[in-house]
């Protein structure tokens, strides 16, 4: 019985989602041209944020996903969605980086959707941790003390990082929805297969999603890769959590978004992909030529 509701919650999910799609592709407000000049849709992502949310509402509704879990992906879903969408309608290429807002912002006195998206990505990782502690820290950890502190900083830093971190990728086609399935795996592999449930709507509806990203006829923009990458991270921080200790792979992790801002600062992640073969390969598998 179990299976079938699932079956038919991602059948939902897969058409919603296809229709949203269709609709998003006719507005004309989000069109714009991609890396080579393609004019494309853009902020598909929203196709697949939105079935996601419904999905998530049936799911806790049946009690496959606990009410807490549910709330906190739909709301990191429509807190980061709307931020990216923002950026997304916006287009200000004035400065780049989370240094370029910040020095924007302090030199010139100018408040770019880049900055507003950095202020207000991190008010909302720092809702969502403390959500995810209230329910799901350790149970030897007393509210409020030093190691608290430290998990609750930490843990906002991880959902922002995340979300930061597939945005990054969003710059061509199929590159955040490839590192979305791939920290899926990870994440399913760590947590031995608990959880999947809560990460039905978003595998489905990405999947649906890829044709047209693939396929160089979508881009998923910010208004998709935030919410993917928030949505993540609030997942591991309730699965990757035993009633004892936080697991290290968030740990290690957190260290490797750090690593991929910072790199990201300095370096093109484009133009390095293209001089590793392999990367190459994974990041051109699928893409229209």
């Amino acid at each position: 019985m179990e299976q079938a509701f699932m079956a038919l919650v991602a059948a939902f999910i897969a058409l919603w989602t296809r229709l949203t799609l269709r609709s998003v592709a006719q507005q004309p407000l989000l069109r714009r041209k991609n890396y080579l000049g393609e004019e494309v849709v853009n902020s598909a992502g929203l196709a697949f944020v939105g079935s996601s949310i419904l999905g998530w509402l049936f799911l806790c509704w049946r009690g496959s996903v606990d009410w807490h879990e549910g709330g906190q992906l739909m709301f990191a879903a429509l807190w980061f969605g709307a931020l990216g969408l923002l950026d997304d309608l916006a287009l200000d290429t004035s400065a780049k980086g989370w240094q370029g807002h910040l020095r924007a912002f302090f030199r010139e006195r100018k408040i770019t959707t880049g900055f507003v998206k950095l202020v207000g990505g991190g008010l909302g990782a720092l809702i969502l941790s403390a959500w995810v502690l209230a329910v799901s820290a350790p149970t030897s950890l007393q509210r409020f003390s030093p190691q608290w502190f430290l998990l609750f900083i930490a843990s906002s830093i991880f959902i922002a990082l995340s979300a930061n971190t597939l945005n990054l990728l969003d710059v061509r086609p199929s590159r955040a929805l490839k590192g979305f399935w791939l920290l899926t795996l990870v994440g399913l592999i760590v947590s031995r297969g608990q959880g999947w449930q809560s990460l039905l709507p978003l595998m489905v509806g990405t999947i649906v999603c890829a044709p047209a990203d693939f396929g160089r006829k979508a881009m998923m923009g910010d208004a998709g890769s935030n919410p993917l990458g928030a949505c993540f991270s609030v997942w591991a921080l309730n699965h990757w959590t035993t009633p004892v200790r936080w697991s290290p792979a968030i740990w290690v992790l957190l260290a490797i978004f750090i690593a991929i801002q910072i790199y990201a600062e300095k370096r093109s992640l484009t133009e390095d992909i293209k001089r590793i073969a392999p990367l190459r390969w994974f990041d051109e598998l699928g893409v229209r030529k």
